[in-house]
């Protein structure tokens, strides 16, 4: 037998339960040319191949480095420096 679970249960009354429909933003009409400008902007802002330095997975990459060298009993890698700190974070 468990003696140090804490439960937590929440019961509602109907009138504090809302209609989820009561979430939905409100309808309203879209034109062809609204259509239109918005496919051409998604059409401008994809790409299609996913290639270079900014799109390689360095994570991945780090834990299987962590892994082989637990593996193997090896020393883990030094993490690297990062190349530019984040502008929030200076």
């Amino acid at each position: 037998m468990l003696d140090d679970v804490l439960v937590l249960h929440a019961m509602r009354w109907p009138d504090e339960i809302r209609d989820p429909t009561e979430l939905l933003p409100p309808p309203t009409e879209v034109s062809d040319e609204e259509i239109e400008g918005a496919l051409a902007l998604m059409d401008t802002l994809t790409v299609d191949q996913l290639e270079g330095p900014e799109f390689q997975d360095r994570y991945t990459e780090a834990i299987a480095q962590i892994i082989e060298s637990k593996r193997e009993d090896k020393p883990l890698p030094e993490a690297a420096e990062p190349e530019q700190l984040p502008k929030c974070w200076t």
